[in-house]
């Protein structure tokens, strides 16, 4: 029998892929003008020191030629473009960069989810609304909320009287979301938790304050991680007393956990903040200057357990496997004119196939 020669796989970028990012240079020169605007203010007020002025110069140049200009071998023969490689600017409130750090969370963790397919629950954990003062504050008290929650749910802190471990707890990712209207922001998680006796997540059959006239009913689960979930955010005692006593003065937060869903992975993976407010309405100058201070330094994507290694993909070493060209058969054809060239060039009928590799692809 012959040996069998490896053919690589090539794909072609669509129009109407090609068209959706070189809409995202518009929507970039609003946040263009917010940076500029922030800027000066910055400046002609002195409140801004020149360490941040420094950098935030740094940031709106990298925004305003982000993915603009591509690097690509031409095959004049073949009437073949293929990309090596693109310029992004990493900044988290750029079109591109948010639609491509989406595309590469799904590519490099969903087969390492899939692993756990039968026994993933998808949770939404929520708080009260904020204002813009107060976003900043809440996201943080949030997050040490959640990694308190998680020791309580494998078992390295203990409540008596309420066995925790009984849903076995094995790890999660949790992923921070914020919806906002006006000067009214909406932080809540998107939890994939891995949960090996989750069936009995399946017995709803609690109704309360969250049940929307009877139209939801929750788990013992969900009913305990809801009232677990307020204790801490109001800094309260976790006791037996507090938790499964229906006082008054204890309330609860919203949580929900179902079985995970294909289509939850799109909300888990999700963009941590939008342009378009929850009216859809463009973001305000308000918002971006509110979100802008309120982001910094905040991780979205945190891993937890079997998830603890598991970080969000640095944008210095981004790969998609399965963009690779067929390169010994177009090289052998013709040798390529290799150039740079703006995006705009590949919007529209210009008579080449234009294909995506993953060779030279550092951005």
């Amino acid at each position: 029998m012959g040996t069998m020669e490896q053919t690589t796989v090539v794909k072609e970028m669509s129009e109407y892929h090609r068209k959706r990012m070189y809409s995202n240079i518009g929507r970039n020169s609003r946040i263009e003008e917010y940076y500029l605007k922030m800027l000066a203010a910055g400046i002609v007020k002195k409140r801004m020191p020149p360490n941040e002025i420094c950098t935030m110069r740094k940031r709106m140049k990298r925004l305003q030629n982000c993915n603009k200009f591509w690097s690509v071998e031409t095959y004049e023969a073949s009437h073949v473009k293929v990309l090596l490689r693109t310029f992004l600017c990493k900044d988290k409130f750029c079109s591109n960069c948010n639609q491509m750090k989406k595309l590469i969370l799904q590519d490099r963790l969903l087969s390492y989810m899939e692993q756990y397919k039968d026994s993933l629950y998808h949770m939404v954990l929520t708080v009260p609304d904020c204002g813009g003062e107060r976003l900043k504050d809440t996201i943080q008290h949030m997050a040490a909320c959640f990694k308190t929650l998680v020791t309580y749910l494998n078992g390295n802190k203990k409540v008596k009287g309420i066995d925790l471990m009984q849903y076995g707890f094995q790890g999660c990712l949790r992923s921070l979301e914020i919806t906002y209207k006006e000067d009214v922001y909406h932080p809540h998680f998107h939890v994939a938790a891995v949960l090996g006796n989750g069936g009995c997540l399946e017995n709803k059959h609690i109704s309360n304050e969250f049940s929307n006239h009877g139209k939801r009913l929750f788990s013992d689960f969900e009913a305990i991680v809801q009232r677990i979930w307020w204790l801490l955010i109001n800094q309260k005692r976790l006791t037996s007393d507090n938790i499964l006593n229906n006082s008054p003065n204890i309330g609860r937060y919203s949580c929900v956990a179902d079985k995970f869903q294909p289509e939850d992975y799109k909300k888990l993976f999700g963009y941590m903040t939008k342009m378009y407010s929850e009216d859809n309405s463009p973001m305000t100058y308000e918002n971006f200057k509110t979100l802008y201070h309120s982001l910094e330094r905040v991780r979205q994507i945190q891993g937890y357990g079997v998830f603890y290694n598991v970080k969000e993909p640095n944008a210095e070493n981004y790969t998609e496997h399965d963009f690779e060209v067929l390169e010994s058969y177009l090289a052998c054809k013709e040798q390529p004119v290799t150039s740079y060239e703006p995006l705009s060039h590949f919007v529209g009928e210009n008579g080449y196939t234009v294909l995506k590799t993953s060779r030279k692809n550092k951005i």
